[in-house]
C-alpha cells in the first residue's frame, strides 16, 4: 500500500515519467523470477553444474575404458585423477595458440566459441530434475536435434578454414560420417514423439466413436498437436504418466539411437575422422591452446548431452520407480521439501551413466571401423532399423497390443454406467 502511494506522488510530481514508473514496476514484480532464472541458468541445472557433471562424465568414461582394457585411466591428479580432465583443460588454456599462416584465422579462432556456445544451449533443453528443462516449448526436440546438426556443420567448417592436407582428410570423413548418422539419429529420437502421438488419441478416438453411436460424452478432451508431441517434456512426463520407459516399447530405436550417438561423438569404433595412426588428428590436426581446450570442453557437453537426451527420450529422464517428478499442487500449496526434485535428479545422474558404460563397453568391444565400412553401416543398416522399427510400433498400436486402448474404452463405459 505504501509503495503504490509512493509511485502516485512521484507520478503527480512528474507525469513525464510514467512509462519509467511502469517498467520499474515490472521489474520489481519479476525481480524473484529474474533472480531464479539467472540460478538455474548459471548454476543448477545450469552452466556451473552441466560443467561439473561433463568433466566427471569424462573421468568417469575413461576409467570404465581403461578397467575394461586392464589399464588404470586417470589416476594422480585428484583422488583417482577425478581432476584430470578439469587439469587437462587448464593445460590446454595456458598452451601457445598458433594459427599457421595459410588458414582462416579469424574463422578458426570463432569455430570453437560457437560449438561450445551451441552445446551450452543444448543441454538448456535436457530435464535434469523435473520434466522439463531451463528451455522448453512446444516441438523443442526438433530445434534441439537442428542444433546437434549445426554443431556437426561447425566440425566440418573447422577442418576446412585450417586448409591443412590432413585437417582435410578428416574433415571429409567427418563430414561423410556425422551427415550420415544424423539420419537415424534424428529418426530414432522422433520415435517416442509417435508413441506419445497415440497415446494421447486414443481418448480422441473414442470419444469420436462414442458421439458416432449418439451417446454424448462428458469428457473434455485436447487433440494432441503435432509440436506438443515433439515436445520432450511431454515424452517424459509420458513415460512418468504410464510408468513405462519407452526403452520397452522401442528396444530397436534405443539401439540404434545409441550407435548414431557414438557416430556423431566420433567414439570408437567410429573414431576413423581422427585416426591418430593414419591422419594425425583429423580435423583438429591445427587446433592447439585455447581452440583445442573449447573443443575439448564442447565434447564433453555433446557427450553428456547426448546421453541426457537418451535418458529423457526413452527412460524417462528424471521419473524413476516410486518418485513423481517434481511436485505435486499440494506440496506446492503446504511448502513441502523439494523430494521430487532431488530424487529426480538422482535418477537423472544415475541413468546418465549408465549409459556412460554401456557406451564405454562398446568402446572397448570393437575395433574401428574403415571409412567405408561406417558409411555402409549408416546407409545399409540403421537407416532401415529406424523406419522398421516405426513399421512395427504402427502395427502394434493398429493391433493394440499394449492394452491402452482397450483399457480406455473399459474405462469409458464403466464411467457412463455409473
Amino acid at each position: 500500500m505504501a509503495l503504490d502511494l509512493l509511485w502516485y506522488i512521484i507520478l503527480y510530481l512528474y507525469p513525464g515519467l510514467g512509462s519509467n514508473i511502469i517498467i520499474f514496476q515490472y521489474l520489481l514484480a519479476q525481480q524473484g523470477n529474474i533472480l531464479m532464472d539467472l540460478f538455474k541458468i548459471v548454476v543448477f541445472p545450469g552452466l556451473i553444474f552441466i560443467g561439473v557433471v561433463s568433466l566427471f562424465a569424462e573421468w568417469y568414461d575413461r576409467k570404465i575404458y581403461a578397467r575394461l582394457q586392464n589399464r588404470v585411466g586417470p589416476f594422480h591428479t585428484g583422488y583417482h585423477g577425478i581432476l584430470q580432465p578439469f587439469a587437462d583443460i587448464i593445460k590446454l588454456l595456458a598452451k601457445e595458440d598458433i594459427v599457421h599462416s595459410g588458414a582462416e584465422a579469424r574463422s578458426l579462432v570463432a569455430a570453437p566459441i560457437v560449438a561450445l556456445t551451441l552445446t551450452m544451449v543444448m543441454m538448456m533443453f535436457i530435464p535434469v530434475y523435473k520434466s522439463a528443462g531451463i528451455i522448453s516449448f512446444e516441438g523443442d526436440l526438433i530445434a534441439v536435434l537442428f542444433l546437434s546438426t549445426i554443431f556437426a556443420v561447425m566440425v566440418i567448417l573447422t577442418g576446412w578454414f585450417s586448409t591443412s592436407r590432413f585437417g582435410e582428410v578428416g574433415t571429409a570423413r567427418a563430414g561423410m560420417q556425422l551427415i550420415a548418422y544424423e539420419i537415424p539419429l534424428v529418426l530414432s529420437a522422433i520415435t517416442p514423439a509417435i508413441i506419445v502421438a497415440y497415446y494421447y488419441s486414443v481418448p480422441i478416438q473414442i470419444n469420436n466413436v462414442l458421439l458416432a453411436l449418439g451417446v454424448q460424452s462428458t469428457l473434455t478432451l485436447a487433440v494432441p498437436s503435432q509440436l506438443s508431441v515433439l515436445t520432450i517434456a511431454n515424452i517424459t512426463q509420458t513415460q512418468a504418466t504410464i510408468g513405462l520407459p519407452f526403452i520397452i516399447v522401442a528396444p530397436i530405436s534405443f539401439g540404434v539411437f545409441m550407435i548414431a550417438l557414438m557416430a556423431e561423438l566420433e567414439k570408437v569404433p567410429f573414431d576413423v575422422p581422427e585416426a591418430h595412426t593414419e591422419i594425425v588428428a583429423g580435423w583438429q590436426t591445427e587446433l592447439s591452446g585455447k581452440k583445442l581446450a573449447l573443443f575439448r570442453l564442447a565434447g564433453d557437453l555433446e557427450y553428456l548431452w547426448g546421453a541426457g537426451l537418451a535418458a529423457a527420450l526413452f527412460l524417462g529422464g528424471p521419473w524413476g520407480p516410486g518418485w513423481d517428478i517434481g511436485l505435486s499442487q499440494l506440496d506446492r500449496l503446504f511448502g513441502a521439501f523439494p523430494w521430487g526434485y532431488i530424487f529426480g535428479t538422482i535418477w537423472f545422474l544415475v541413468k546418465i551413466f549408465a549409459i556412460i558404460f554401456l557406451i564405454a563397453n562398446l568402446r572397448t568391444l570393437f575395433a574401428r571401423f574403415r571409412i567405408d565400412q561406417v558409411i555402409h553401416g549408416a546407409w545399409k543398416y540403421l537407416i532401415p532399423l529406424a523406419f522398421l522399427n516405426i513399421i512395427i510400433l504402427q502395427l502394434v498400436f493398429y493391433y493394440d497390443l499394449f492394452g491402452w486402448q482397450t483399457t480406455y474404452n473399459l474405462l469409458v463405459w464403466i464411467t457412463l454406467l455409473i
